[in-house]
């Protein structure tokens, strides 16, 4: 997949394109891609992704902007996975918010992308204000000569897929629900710093991952994830919150920390990639450090025992308990 960053170094192809801001990538943002790439080998044109490379209400109402499912790293990977030839990313500034529908639609799809197919979701907006919808890129589509696909939102357990969604059934500890609508486990990938030294302390050294404020990540309490650094896979047990057993009620930021089973070695610096697979239990406060050093010592044995396809997928198997 080539990776072109603005519009300047974008070659005169005719192309079917898909087009959103695909935050997660999960089955309805793999549908409209998948289809872009099917009207292209199937009409001899090349296959497009079209989105931004920030959040368009990062720039327009940032205060409403979402914490990201994926990071852009991360996107680029699982768009990359469905093997379109192209991704283009827009820089999202203050002149594209300006930019009216109208503008878009002849000036970067047309003049710029040669587009011949353009697949979008129904929920589609675009233009300065967000003023166009899937029906005006339709209009637009029979001036300019592009055909506009508009694919029907997809439903899962009775209920619209979205990012929107996505987000409020991670932050509810769903995982569950949220691996059917992604497809796949949700993640979250960020380099390891150092921490307050206390899983050390207590038998069971973490590595606490520097999670950007942006960055969507489960709620709070301990959970099954596989664990990706340097080349290797491993079976984590991982804790997200704010440690009450020694921070009481303090209103701290929430940390995200993983034991990674079988890593022997230093991980400060790396770059550590989580992908969970399912909740163990809630954050709670216990009596003392000796109580805590219990319970995690029982999570662990749930990480180690735990039959999942996403470890046999990376051909992790099951561990005898500790």
């Amino acid at each position: 997949m080539d990776v072109v960053r603005g519009l300047g170094d974008v070659l005169e192809r005719p192309r079917a394109l898909a087009i959103g801001m695909f935050d997660g990538v999960h089955v309805g943002h793999r549908a409209a891609i998948t289809r872009a790439i099917d009207e292209a080998r199937a009409r001899d044109l090349r296959s497009a992704v079209l989105t931004f490379e920030r959040h368009p209400l990062s720039i327009v109402n940032p205060t409403a902007a979402p914490r990201l499912l994926t990071t852009l790293e991360e996107r680029m990977r699982l768009i990359a996975d469905l093997g379109p030839d192209e991704l283009v990313l827009l820089p999202f500034d203050v002149d594209m918010a300006a930019m009216s529908a109208e503008r878009f639609c002849g000036e970067v799809l047309v003049a710029k992308l040669g587009a011949r197919v353009v697949v979008v979701g129904e929920n589609f907006s675009f233009g300065a204000g967000g003023t166009g919808d899937a029906a005006m890129l339709a209009a637009c589509g029979r001036v300019h000569g592009f055909e506009t696909i508009v694919l029907r939102l997809m439903s899962e357990r009775g209920q619209t897929i979205s990012s929107t969604r996505i987000r409020g059934l991670l932050a509810s500890g769903v995982i569950d629900e949220v691996r059917e609508i992604l497809g796949r486990p949700p993640s979250v990938a960020a380099r390891v710093q150092s921490g307050a030294g206390r899983g050390r302390a207590l038998g069971v050294p973490t590595a606490n991952l520097e999670v950007t404020a942006d960055a969507m990540r489960p709620g709070r309490g301990v959970y099954v994830a596989r664990a990706y650094v340097d080349g290797a896979w491993y079976r984590a047990a991982v804790n997200i919150g704010r440690n009450p057993t020694f921070n009481g009620d303090a209103p701290l930021a929430d940390i995200t920390e993983a034991f990674l089973l079988g890593f022997e070695g230093d991980l400060y610096g790396h770059l550590l990639r989580l992908d969970f697979l399912a909740k163990i239990r809630d954050e709670r406060r216990f009596a003392d450090a000796a109580a805590l050093r219990v319970a995690m010592r029982r999570d662990i044995d749930v990480v180690a025992r735990l039959d999942d396809a996403a470890f046999a997928d990376v051909g992790l198997v099951p561990l005898p308990s500790s």
